[in-house]
């Protein structure tokens, strides 16, 4: 039965996005734009194969931080994009710097989806204070809490921060989750 479920959610989320592309995508952009760390490293070639067919222009490399990546998400962004992920902050060294960075990727992202993601690395807790935050403040944020579900489910690699062969399948699968259901709008604590 679980297998079922896994096959009619995917094809769901793959229907999903479909409708959601342009009528001709511009070559190499397509309804989302992924930008990260070595975190997206990992994780973004296991999205485009769990989506197969559905374009994710990704953009990630090792050590990038937020503000890094704030610049590559203004460069890159284009009208044809409608989801934005923006997973960083895992190489940023103030939750103040990752919160500032959230909010101005919000104001170049307007009303698209935008996924935001928790993290696993010392001192987690702080930042991942000020991601909740973030997506509790804002319409159309999905939040993918990783740091509790690799935790639960071990998927983390021997540093603590970084996934396994498995939890970058696990990432993957959780963006692809938030994706397909609706994002919350603003919630007041």
């Amino acid at each position: 039965m679980d297998i079922v479920r896994r096959h009619v959610r995917r094809a769901w989320i793959g229907a999903a996005l479909v409708l959601l592309a342009p009528a001709a995508p511009a070559a190499g952009s397509g309804p989302g734009l992924y930008v990260g760390d070595s975190l997206g490293v990992g994780t973004h070639p296991q999205l485009a194969a769990l989506l197969r067919g559905v374009p994710i222009a990704g953009d990630t490399r090792i050590g990038r931080t937020s503000t890094e990546g704030l610049a590559v998400l203004r460069s890159k962004l284009r009208r044809v994009h409608r989801i934005a992920i923006f997973d960083l902050g895992s190489n940023d060294a103030r939750p103040a710097t990752l919160a500032r960075n959230l909010e101005r990727a919000r104001a170049l992202t307007g009303e698209r989806l935008m996924v935001v993601l928790t993290l696993n690395k010392p001192g987690a807790g702080r930042f991942n204070r000020a991601i909740r935050a973030f997506a509790r403040s804002t319409s159309n944020v999905a939040l993918v809490d990783w740091h509790a579900t690799a935790g639960r489910e071990q998927l983390l690699a021997g540093d603590g921060i970084h996934a396994s062969a498995t939890g970058y399948r696990r990432r993957a699968t959780l963006i692809a989750d938030a994706i397909s259901r609706p994002a919350a709008g603003p919630s007041r604590p």
